[in-house]
């Protein structure tokens, strides 16, 4: 009964997470819609003696914004999409499994990174080995 009520707390989590993730995705391409625009029509007002047809203006307003959005898509790829989990949980669990007894469980577990730590699988598998090292 309680494994039950723990998997539907780690999956209301996860399904929060993702939630949150998906609003700042999309919260950070409207404001990078935005400041490309904003970009793009401060470029072409300085030159706005040189146009005489306001069709042209426009194209080379949205040219530009373009040009800024496909370049923000760039640096989200390269940069920002790879902030986050920056460890395998399977790695670290098999890592954990290699404890012999809970002196060695607990120095694996304080060479953790905090969010390791925090992980739901990873505090699931180690709550096992402690009732594995606790009947022996």
């Amino acid at each position: 009964m309680s494994q039950n009520i723990i998997q539907v707390t780690k999956n209301n989590m996860e399904n929060e997470e993702r939630i949150i993730k998906d609003a700042q995705y999309r919260k950070g391409l409207s404001i990078a819609f935005f400041n490309a625009t904003n970009s793009a029509i401060s470029l072409v007002v300085t030159e706005k003696e040189t146009w005489k047809d306001e069709k042209a203006m426009l194209d080379t307003v949205i040219r530009y914004r373009d040009f800024f959005l496909e370049e923000h898509k760039k640096y989200y790829a390269e940069v920002i999409a790879n902030v986050g989990k920056n460890y395998d949980s399977k790695a670290t669990i098999d890592r954990l499994k290699t404890a012999k007894n809970i002196d060695e469980l607990r120095s694996i577990w304080i060479s953790l990174s905090e969010d390791e730590r925090r992980d739901g699988d990873i505090l699931t598998e180690v709550n096992k080995l402690k009732e594995t090292y606790a009947k022996t």
